[in-house]
């Protein structure tokens, strides 16, 4: 099942943060967060328009 708890995310985005910083554009985020789903198991093959809505949650936290 592709699901992340509250704890996934901020670790995705806490990942981020580490390794790309706090000045991505939205599109380099959301190439970060794509780049990132190919190496969490289940999730290289997520929908399109359910990585968009995990996109747009993380950007929230990120840019939040």
């Amino acid at each position: 099942m592709q699901t992340l708890s509250a704890e996934e995310k901020q670790g995705l985005v806490d990942l981020i943060n580490e390794v790309h910083g706090y000045d991505l554009t939205f599109d380099k985020f959301s190439d970060a967060v794509r780049g990132l789903f190919d190496d969490i198991p289940g999730f290289e093959a997520i929908p399109p328009s359910k990585a968009t809505r995990y996109v747009n949650q993380l950007w929230s936290q990120y840019h939040g």
